[in-house]
């Protein structure tokens, strides 16, 4: 059984949106905590912003940085660095990791592993490469939950769209082309009680989703203008320049290199067509209530973005 009193978790990419609606969960279980991130910048936040816990900075791509942060951890909560060129052997390197730990009498006993929605999609490299990573992990022999969450509301920049006077959200394919969405919210707390109850759910793995019929951004913005009370539009960004800005806000503002604009365009290519569809019913089952509704997502983060929060 799980020992929340003693057990040390490691929860990386800290700093990133999954991870950040899981931290609140955890903060009130989990005595011991330790928070991965790959830059100063965003080690100084995490220590600022959650005085309790160990923050650590490492590089996921290097084998010692993975052993290093892995020294005394029960469990962990995985997420790789979005669109790195390079994200299998992220994956696999961190396995052997654990698995190195537990060889040698480590107290390593689960692994969470957000992967994706579909990562049998080849067509989609970001999704390809956590097929990979989920294949190897099966096969390692550790104690695993795959969780697989669909695409974001978190994607909806928000709390621009109620600053500007005529918002219009420009997308980065197709407006009409459906999804289904998944919250934050919903991951995280879904995430939170598989850490607790780790038992319960070894070598699961969950297909996460929110919404419980999919939509597109138009019906998306149809939405979020009932709530707001002002017309939001829905606008096709031209090709290049959803890669170039999209990437390159995922890269932290720098250039990407080659590989990584190439994961985007087919992402983005894919998405103008077939968008990403699941079902919300085993989301429902791990929360224990009914999944977060689009429409109520908006209610939820339009107060928080007006009450100062987030």
């Amino acid at each position: 059984m799980p020992d929340l009193q003693n057990d040390l978790i490691l929860i990386t990419c800290a700093s990133g949106k999954q991870s950040a609606a899981l931290i609140p969960h955890i903060l009130k279980s989990y005595k011991n905590i330790r928070l991965q991130c790959n830059s100063s910048t965003s080690a100084k936040s995490l220590s600022e912003k959650y005085p309790g816990t160990e923050v650590v900075q490492a590089d996921l791509f290097n084998a010692a940085d993975c052993t290093r942060i892995l020294k005394d951890v029960a469990t962990c909560w995985l997420v790789l660095p979005p669109f790195h060129p390079h994200e299998t052997t992220l994956g696999t390197t961190f396995i052997d990791a654990c698995l190195a730990q537990q060889a040698s009498n480590g107290p390593f006993t689960h692994l969470v592993y957000s992967s994706v929605i579909h990562p049998i999609l080849q067509k989609l490299l970001n999704h390809d490469c956590k097929r990979y990573v989920e294949e190897y992990l099966i096969e390692s022999g550790l104690n695993y939950t795959i969780l697989q969450p669909t695409h974001m509301m978190e994607m909806l920049p928000l709390a621009k769209l109620l600053q500007d006077e005529k918002p219009v959200h420009l997308c980065n394919w197709n407006p009409a082309t459906k999804f289904s969405f998944v919250t934050t919210r919903d991951i995280g707390e879904a995430a939170a009680k598989i850490l607790e109850q780790r038992e319960k759910h070894v070598a699961a793995t969950y297909q996460l989703v929110s919404t419980a019929a999919p939509l597109n951004y138009i019906e998306a913005c149809e939405i979020v203008s009932k709530v707001i009370g002002k017309e939001v539009k829905a606008e096709k960004k031209g090709f290049e320049d959803a890669v170039n800005t999209s990437i390159k806000m995922i890269n932290g503002g720098k250039e990407p290199p080659k590989a990584m604009k190439e994961i985007g365009s087919r992402m983005f290519l894919y998405y103008n067509e077939r968008g990403l569809i699941g079902n919300n019913n085993v989301l429902g089952w791990l929360l224990g209530r009914e999944t977060t509704g689009y429409e109520e997502w908006v209610k939820m983060r339009v107060e928080e973005i007006k009450s100062g929060r987030n």
